[in-house]
Formats: C-alpha cells, sequence, structure tokens
C-alpha cells in the first residue's frame, strides 16, 4: 500500500499504518496504546482495527500541544524538588 494512494478518510489496518505513516518507527501495539490515552480514534471493523490518514494527523497535533505545553523544570531553572511542588500543587488545584 502506498501513501499517495491512500484517501485522508479511507481505513487503513493499524500494522499498515505504522508502516505507511511512520515508516515501521511505530508498531500496531502503539498506535493502540496511543488510542487508549485518547490521542487517536480507531475504528472497529469486523474485529479488526483501522486508522485513516486524517486520524493520525489529529494524533500527531494533539501529542504535539501536549509537549508543547509541558516545559521541563531544568529550563525554568527550577530543582527537581521544586518541579514536584509546583506539579502536586497543580493536580490539587491549588496553584
Amino acid at each position: 500500500m502506498s501513501d499517495d494512494v491512500v484517501g485522508d478518510d479511507e481505513p487503513v489496518p493499524l500494522r499498515d499504518a505504522a508502516q505507511l505513516f511512520f515508516n515501521g518507527r511505530l508498531t500496531k501495539s502503539a498506535l493502540r496504546t496511543e488510542a487508549r490515552k485518547g490521542n487517536l480514534e480507531i475504528v472497529r471493523i469486523a474485529n479488526k482495527d483501522f486508522v485513516t490518514r486524517n486520524a493520525i494527523r489529529r494524533m500527531i497535533e494533539s501529542c504535539t500541544q501536549k509537549t508543547a505545553q509541558q516545559t521541563p523544570s531544568n529550563q525554568r531553572g527550577m530543582s527537581a524538588q521544586e518541579a514536584l511542588r509546583l506539579k502536586l500543587q497543580r493536580r490539587r488545584g491549588e496553584g
């Protein structure tokens, strides 16, 4: 299956999608993990999992936004302990 023949909303089996869209750098298991995390929409047909090019694009966008929101503590001149304290405060809604 060639990348240029797959339409934006055409269902592609996860194994093929991992190869087609990520050149094998991700596996179908990794794509299932992203689906469990809520980053990837999977379509189940006849007990088989499929994904579309558009769903992959949305997953990449979602993961990019999450990564951009996370700033490593050492870039802000904060100790690991301070970063942990801040993270816990945010979880409790205190910060």
